[in-house]
């Protein structure tokens, strides 16, 4: 079947999904008109998941406490040779208050063993114990006649004999054994708000195998603000986008963290076209847990100029989502979380007063998955992968007429990875994204690429499907550092796929695009980023539409300046 052919099936699928019949008929909305308006909603919704996406990745950001995996004093290591004693047993105590016993600690029996081969086993002890984390435990040789071919080795667990401030108060004491992955995340709590900044340093105890474990916190000032201008909006609803910011930590003395943010384009004639939204987020670490609720509503509203008159369409939306996390596993190289959360959607939208049924959205979506993070040589990596499916509870509900699926099913994934490039002085960033889904989703699931966040050299045009994917890849270059003043370049080749639908189809299904920018941080607070971006390859046209898909110009920019107090 070709492109023309499918015209008619395309406009009735949109048809079913943008106006009732009685709408339809009653404001004469021509099928080119309707794939416009779509695409604006689409456009909407799909902008405001990825906001929801990028604040939660923001959240998820942590600034890595990665402390020496030795502490104390260096085992002393007998030169080799000398006597040697048959090793018929060894009796090793102090492991119980672990979960296993040490490796390779046996290997002796059997053999004619020196002073230098009995240090190097309580030298394999006291590193597997430190690669778990328990970096002051230490395995000991007792005083003992080793000539019945009987050997004891005694562990003496490291264990937190209390903590102090730096300033010498007393904090709560512990008797717990001294990990140092659960100070690790312990520091990354205290250091989750932006206003604290806190370090630890082991002190010997008075008791033997004891620390205190010493704590420096620097709370700066609780609440801070941020005002971000850029011309990320969209040409219908307006293209400078304002966005204010307001943050307060440790607002219930727990290491929580409270964000407020609207934004708004403060330029446009109200009447005529706009888009505002407001989101607060609220997030809270316990221990290896991490709990967050994110709400949030935003309304829009532009004109579509048609053949015989103009259509006037207004949107509005109201979302809430809950999360918990809770960390697996960690090590001095990786970190890996299990995570779930449920949102809960609901949309509206009206072409001149006259509200789309079959736009009427109250979805219900759970989501479970897998992150983690991993130190590559000089590399990091940041990769997420997740299950998403819609729920027929908590008041969920679509038309009948509508042909979206409300039980869908789609699997996502990111892979985030910085490394940099030998001794050049450049960095490389990449990202690989994708999604996929045998479902017909709806628009704030649906995947786009073409945008200054997924495939650049696009901006008012994108292609939306149920799966796709894209890579970015970002090569930067530190032109300039000086104290207080910094510029960064960078140069970046994009590439982006959808799977064609039943609904949505182009002269092809993938986008390329190249760009150029600049970074320019002054005193840690204003940062003005600059960008040029080219199309390399896009749609030429679409069905059931005669004109081009693209009709913006391939070149295209993009300005923020972001102001931070």
């Amino acid at each position: 079947m070709g492109l023309r052919s499918l015209s008619l099936t395309t406009a009735l699928g949109l048809s079913a999904i943008l106006l009732t019949a009685t709408a339809v008929s009653a404001q004469g909305v021509s099928p080119g008109d309707l794939q416009r308006i779509g695409n604006e909603i689409l456009q909407q919704q799909t902008q405001q998941t990825e906001e929801q996406e990028q604040r939660r990745r923001e959240f998820e950001e942590r600034e890595d406490v990665v402390q020496d995996q030795t502490a104390g004093e260096e085992l002393y290591v007998p030169p080799p040779g000398g006597p040697c004693f048959e090793i018929r047993s060894i009796d090793l105590e102090g492991f119980e208050a672990f979960k296993s016993e040490p490796e390779g600690y046996r290997d002796l029996i059997g053999t004619c063993a020196t002073a230098a081969d009995i240090a190097e086993v309580l030298n394999q002890i006291n590193t597997f114990y430190q690669q778990l984390g328990f970096i002051t435990t230490r395995a000991y040789v007792p005083e003992q006649d080793i000539a019945d071919g009987s050997l004891a080795i005694t562990i003496v667990p490291g264990r937190i004999e209390g903590y102090v401030y730096g300033t010498g108060q007393p904090a709560d004491a512990r008797g717990d054994l001294l990990n140092l992955r659960d100070l690790e995340q312990g520091l990354e709590n205290i250091n989750a708000p932006r206003s604290a900044s806190g370090q630890f340093q082991l002190v010997p105890g008075e008791i033997p195998g004891g620390s205190f474990i010493q704590v420096d916190v620097q709370d700066r000032r609780p609440w801070y603000l941020d005002f971000q201008f850029d011309n990320s909006g969209f040409e219908s609803t307006g293209r400078i986008k304002g966005t204010s910011t307001f943050g307060l930590d440790n607002g219930l003395n727990l290491n929580d963290q409270l964000r407020i943010g609207i934004t708004t384009t403060p330029f446009e004639e109200r009447g005529e076209r706009y888009s505002d939204s407001v989101s607060v987020n609220w997030g809270l670490p316990v221990g290896n847990w991490l709990f967050n609720a994110d709400f949030g509503a935003s309304d829009y509203r532009f004109i579509t100029q048609g053949i015989n008159q103009s259509f006037v369409t207004e949107g509005r939306s109201q979302y809430l989502i809950l999360l918990t996390e809770r960390l697996l596993m960690r090590n001095q190289t990786s970190k890996v979380y299990a995570y779930g959360d449920l949102k809960l959607n609901r949309t509206k939208t009206s072409i001149n007063d006259i509200e789309i049924t079959s736009q009427r959205q109250r979805l219900t979506v759970a989501s479970l998955g897998l992150r983690g993070e991993s130190t590559i040589g000089q590399g990091r990596l940041f990769w997420n992968i997740g299950l998403k499916a819609g729920l027929d509870a908590l008041g969920a509900d679509i038309p009948e007429r509508s042909v979206i699926d409300q039980d869908f099913r789609l699997v996502k994934l990111r892979a985030d990875f910085s490394t940099p490039i030998g001794k050049s002085g450049l960095t490389y960033r990449g990202t690989l994204a994708g999604q996929y889904s045998d479902d017909i989703l709806p628009g704030i699931e649906q995947f786009g690429i073409g945008g200054w966040s997924t495939v650049r050299g696009f901006h008012d045009n994108s292609l939306y499907g149920d799966t796709g994917i894209y890579l970015r890849n970002t090569v930067e270059w530190g032109a300039y550092k000086a104290p207080r003043f910094e510029v960064r370049m960078n140069a970046g080749l994009d590439l982006g796929y959808i799977k064609p639908s039943a609904l949505r189809r182009w002269s092809q299904d993938h986008l390329a695009g190249v760009s150029l920018g600049a970074d320019v941080i002054m005193n840690s607070q204003v940062t003005l980023q600059m960008q040029v971006a080219h199309a390399l390859s896009r749609p030429e046209d679409s069905t059931p539409n005669t004109n081009p898909a693209f009709e913006s110009d391939k070149t295209v920019g993009y300005v923020s300046l972001r102001l931070q107090f």
